[in-house]
């Protein structure tokens, strides 16, 4: 008399472990393809967003133009002095006056303030006023470039081969270069050194 065919237990458990095995295997792979997925997607973010306010940074301090600002200091970190270049500065805090095309009819020189505000770096515009009473910044609503920002350090160089200064007020010239340095999400960013260009101008 023949036996039925079949399986015995032994062979479904031997079956059963060996699928449970190919299903986590699967189930992990496709667990580590979403989270590598996650993290390129986290680090090309982070990669663009420091190409792009690292660029902006760089043409519009870079274009800083030599012009003149005139009457009382109107922000602390203003020197009061009556006459000197808009481009003053502190360790964390920049104003100068750079071209800036604002949209299709609106263009031309405007004051740039840079600022690290509590942990946010901010940005403030107006167009060009030659004395400094005329701007109400306070009224200005601010564009912010970085969040959750850990350090934000600005350094002025005035002529190469010198030092490194913390503090550009009362010059009547713009530093040579502008070093900046941040740090956000507890990663220093590439440090920024910007070569200032541009001839001599006055636009009173």
């Amino acid at each position: 008399m023949s036996r039925p065919r079949g399986f015995t237990l032994l062979e479904v458990m031997v079956a059963l472990t060996l699928l449970s095995m190919i299903m986590v295997a699967t189930i992990t792979a496709l667990r580590t393809l979403a989270n590598t997925k996650t993290s390129v997607a986290q680090v090309t973010n982070r990669v663009d967003e420091i190409r792009v306010i690292s660029e902006f940074l760089r043409n519009t301090i870079g274009a800083a133009m030599p012009v003149v600002r005139v009457g009382s200091a109107a922000e602390d970190f203003l020197d009061g002095d009556a006459y000197g270049t808009y481009f003053t500065g502190d360790t964390t805090r920049l104003m100068w006056v750079s071209p800036l095309v604002a949209g299709a009819d609106m263009g031309g020189a405007f004051i740039m303030q840079l600022a690290l505000v509590e942990d946010r770096l901010e940005l403030k515009w107006h167009p060009y006023q030659s004395d400094v009473l005329a701007v109400n910044w306070n009224e200005l609503e601010p564009r912010v470039l970085l969040q959750s920002v850990d350090d934000f350090q600005v350094g002025y160089l005035a002529a190469y081969g010198g030092d490194w200064l913390d503090l550009w007020a009362g010059a009547q010239r713009n530093p040579a270069a502008v070093r900046i340095s941040i740090r956000s999400g507890g990663r220093y960013w590439p440090e920024l050194v910007i070569r200032l260009s541009g001839a001599e101008l006055n636009l009173r």
